[in-house]
C-alpha cells in the first residue's frame, strides 16, 4: 500500500545553489568532468521553501534559507538558491565540494542565471527585493535583538522557512527561552497586509499576535510566536473559543469601521456585493461558456440570471436585518486562527474587508464542518454560541433568518471580496475562471436550500 502511493506522488524537482555565507562559495557535486548542482525533489502542491529546507536537512544535514529563485529557461528544472546558516563547512563532506560560482560548468547555469547568482553573493539586490541576497537572515536577527527590549533574545537556531521570495517572507525563529518570534514581510499584490496588521494591532490587540516590531524599507514586521493553529487542536471547546473571540473582535469593530476605510479596508457590506451581483453573474456565465471539460455539466445562462435574483433577493432581505458592518476576514481557514491557553488570535489579514459580519461566521462553519466527522454536531453548538454573542445588537429571530440567507452570501461575498480581479487580466485565466465555476455550483445548490427559499419568502 505504502509503494502504490508513493508511486502516485508528483514531485517536482529543483537545483539548488547552497552558499557557505562566509566565503561565498557554492556547494557542488563532481559529475565526471563537470561540476554540477546537487539536486532536491519535493512533493508538488506543497510550501516548496518548508519542504526544500527540510530536505536539505535530511540529506546533507545542513540547516539552510531559501534566498531566492533564480530567472531560468528550464522552468521544468529551476534552481534555488539557499544560505547555509552554520558558520563552518569541514572539508568535502556528503560528497560535495565548496567551488567559486565560475567554476560551475556552463551547461548547468546559464549566463543569466550566474549573473544573477553574482549578484546575490555579492549583496545587490537590484529590483527583486530585500530578500534576494545572502546575508538578510542574520540582519533579521539583528533587527529583532533591538527591537525586543524587555528581555535579551537568544536564538537556537532552530528556523523554519514558510515563504521565500525576494519580497516575501514568512520565517520563525526559535530561541533558547520563548517565545519565539515570526517575521513576515509581503510584497505586490499583498503589500497592504503590512499596514493592515500594523492599524489592527494598534486597535485590536487582544486578537492578534503581539507586533514587536515594523520596518517599512521591507514591508516587513515581528511578531511573538501566539499559539498553535486550531487546525493542529481541534475540538469543540477550541472551536468555541475561536468563535467567542471572532464575535468580540467583529462586535468591537463596529465601532471603528471609519478607522478601519481609512487604513485601506475596502467596504464590502450588503449595499456593495447587491451592486457587484450582475457584473460577477456575467463573469460566471462567461466562465461557464469557457468549460471544456464533459465531467460536470454546465449552469445555463438562464439558470445563472434565476441564481442572479435569487441573490438580490438575499441582500435586500440581510439588509433589512439590520447587521452592522464589521472587520471581515475572508480566509478564516483553521490554519489563521491560533489558540493557546485561554487567547485566541487571528493572522493573515491580506484578505480583510468591511462588511456583514455572519458570512465570516459561515466561512468558518463551512471549514469546521469538512475538518472531521464530529464537523456537522459542533457546527450546530457553534451557532448557538455565535448566536449568543449577537443577542445584545440583534433579536433572535433576525439572527436566525441572517443564518438562513448568509450560505450564498457567504459565497459571494469569498469571491467578490479577493481584490479588483474582476478588472485585472487574471479574470480571464483558465484556473481563475475553474474556481469560479466550482463556486457557482456552491451558490446554485445554496439557491435551492430550504431554509434559503422559506427565508426569501417572510
Amino acid at each position: 500500500m505504502t509503494e502504490n502511493t508513493e508511486q502516485l506522488t508528483e514531485y517536482d524537482q529543483y537545483r539548488v545553489a547552497l552558499v557557505l555565507p562566509g566565503s561565498r562559495r557554492v556547494l557542488t557535486r563532481r559529475q565526471g568532468k563537470d561540476l554540477l548542482l546537487p539536486r532536491v525533489s519535493i512533493p508538488k502542491w506543497t510550501r516548496p521553501a518548508d519542504e526544500l529546507t527540510t530536505r536539505i536537512q535530511e540529506e546533507w544535514n545542513l540547516a539552510a534559507v531559501i534566498i531566492d529563485c533564480l530567472p531560468t529557461l528550464q522552468p521544468s528544472l529551476p534552481c534555488v538558491v539557499a544560505e547555509i546558516c552554520e558558520q563552518r563547512w569541514p572539508s568535502d563532506p556528503h560528497g560535495l565540494s565548496a567551488v567559486h560560482p565560475d567554476e560551475i560548468s556552463e551547461s548547468e547555469l546559464s549566463d543569466t542565471e550566474q549573473v544573477v547568482l553574482q549578484e546575490m553573493l555579492a549583496g545587490n539586490t537590484g529590483s527583486r527585493g530585500p530578500f534576494s541576497r545572502i546575508g538578510w537572515l542574520r540582519d533579521a536577527q539583528d533587527w529583532i535583538r533591538r527591537s525586543v527590549t524587555d528581555r535579551a533574545v537568544q536564538f537556537d537556531g532552530d528556523v523554519r522557512q514558510l515563504n521565500a521570495d525576494g519580497h516575501f517572507a514568512l520565517i520563525r525563529f526559535g530561541t533558547r527561552q520563548a517565545p519565539a518570534y515570526w517575521m513576515k514581510a509581503t510584497g505586490a499584490p499583498n503589500s497592504h497586509e503590512y499596514k493592515f496588521t500594523v492599524v489592527l494591532a494598534e486597535h485590536f490587540p487582544r486578537f492578534l499576535p503581539r507586533l514587536i516590531t515594523m520596518r517599512n524599507d521591507w514591508n516587513a514586521w515581528v511578531t511573538e510566536e501566539a499559539g498553535f493553529p486550531l487546525c493542529d487542536n481541534l475540538s469543540l471547546s477550541a472551536l468555541e473559543q475561536a468563535v467567542l473571540a471572532l464575535a468580540v473582535l467583529q462586535k468591537d469593530s463596529t465601532q471603528k469601521i471609519n478607522i478601519l476605510t481609512a487604513a485601506g479596508f475596502r467596504n464590502l457590506g450588503i449595499s456593495a456585493l447587491q451592486s457587484a451581483v450582475n457584473s460577477l453573474i456575467d463573469y460566471l456565465a462567461e466562465a461557464m461558456i469557457q468549460q471544456t471539460s464533459a465531467g460536470v455539466p454546465r449552469i445555463s445562462s438562464q439558470r445563472l440570471r434565476e441564481i442572479g435574483g435569487i441573490l438580490h433577493d438575499s441582500c435586500s432581505q440581510m439588509e433589512d436585518i439590520g447587521i452592522p458592518d464589521s472587520l471581515i476576514h475572508n480566509d478564516t481557514n483553521l490554519g489563521n486562527i491560533l489558540i493557546k491557553d485561554s487567547r485566541c488570535v487571528f493572522t493573515d489579514w491580506a484578505e480583510g474587508f468591511v462588511g456583514n459580519p455572519f458570512l465570516t461566521f459561515h466561512q468558518l462553519c463551512v471549514t469546521v464542518a469538512r475538518a472531521g466527522e464530529n464537523g456537522a454536531t459542533w457546527v450546530t453548538q457553534l451557532r448557538s454560541r455565535y448566536k449568543n454573542q449577537w443577542l445584545d445588537f440583534v433579536p433572535e429571530a433576525k439572527i436566525d433568518r441572517a443564518f438562513a440567507l448568509s450560505p450564498p452570501l457567504a459565497i459571494l461575498s469569498h469571491l467578490h471580496g479577493r481584490g479588483d480581479w474582476l478588472q485585472s487580466p487574471i479574470a480571464s485565466s483558465a484556473a481563475l475562471q475553474s474556481y469560479a465555476r466550482s463556486l457557482a455550483r456552491h451558490i446554485d445548490r445554496e439557491t435551492r436550500s430550504p431554509q434559503l427559499l422559506e427565508a426569501l419568502c417572510l
